[in-house]
């Protein structure tokens, strides 16, 4: 199979169920990256799947040239290489097409301040405008819908919420993300919990939110964390948190994003065992933790 093919595809049922949710029409898109951080990562892939008014089904693929050494660790999961992006367009170009597929219609992604992150942190570099548009969450919604309810699926990731829901997924290809971010919206609708959990509850952001240069930059003191946090090391964060009982929090990193507030860090928090969200601005230091420390135990 074509990495812009999917073997999924959206039944007149789901079509109908996500109209009722999106009446204009909708895109979902999903993005293959260098990595987890959008401040500083690179996209290798867009694939988007837009679904007009009328119910007309239309898609948007391409591959990116990085130009950076693509990390092995993440060649595993998207099966993509240097050689094979080596002949794709490097971004801009591909980018200015995509916002023009889009539209002025929202979009839905799994875990999409990730997916977000990165085409606004990427717009922003290159001076791309983009529309106002309301960005929303399939993982978010599936959250809010099944945890009331006493079938669940184990956990909200996009291929364990696609079992749960019935179908097959070729995971990390992206246009057949893209298709399974739709059709879990679909099946979340047909629970017709609608009322009790709206599709409100998957709203994450509206992108006219990122229009200052301090939703993207960070100050240079903090120019070390971005080599620690994509060596994957343990942290040692001083944070100045409102709610914090104490300053210093361990910290296991995932990614560096932009979010309306400020960039943040997105980290596991060894004390809770949650992942949270650590403005930049608020870290007053930081440094390596050594796993050995952690393994016995927080002081």
């Amino acid at each position: 199979m074509s990495r812009s093919q999917s073997s999924l595809s959206l039944s007149a049922g789901e079509i109908t169920s996500l109209l009722a949710l999106f009446p204009r029409g909708l895109v979902a898109v999903d993005l293959e990256t260098t990595g987890l951080s959008p401040l500083v990562d690179k996209i290798i892939e867009i694939g988007a799947v837009k679904i007009t008014a009328a119910g007309e089904v239309t898609s948007f693929h391409t591959l990116i040239n990085p130009l950076i050494e693509i990390p092995a660790f993440t060649i595993q999961f998207h099966g993509l290489t240097n050689e094979d992006l080596k002949n794709a367009p490097t971004l801009k170009k591909p980018l200015i097409d995509f916002w023009k597929f889009v539209g002025r219609l929202p979009m839905i992604a799994h875990n999409s301040s990730f997916d977000l992150g990165y085409l606004i942190k990427a717009s922003h570099d290159f001076q791309i405008e983009f529309p106002p548009l309301d960005i929303f969450d399939s993982c978010r919604w599936g959250r809010a819908a099944y945890k009331p309810l006493q079938k669940q699926p184990g956990n909200f990731k996009l291929s364990t919420m696609s079992e749960f829901c019935g179908f097959k997924l070729n995971h990390h290809i992206a246009i057949e993300d893209t298709y399974a971010c739709l059709k879990i919206m679909a099946a979340i609708s047909d629970l017709g919990i609608d009322q009790r959990t709206p599709k409100e509850k998957s709203f994450v952001f509206r992108l006219s939110q990122f229009d200052k240069n301090d939703c993207f930059n960070f100050s240079t003191r903090l120019n070390g964390l971005t080599q620690l946090v994509q060596d994957k090391n343990l942290l040692d964060l001083e944070y100045n948190g409102t709610s914090a009982k104490q300053a210093h929090r361990p910290v296991r990193p995932i990614g560096l994003m932009p979010l309306p507030k400020g960039p943040v860090l997105f980290a596991e928090c060894l004390l809770t065992g949650m992942n949270k969200s650590f403005l930049l601005k608020k870290i007053k230091s930081y440094s390596k933790l050594e796993a050995s420390y952690w393994k016995a135990g927080p002081p």
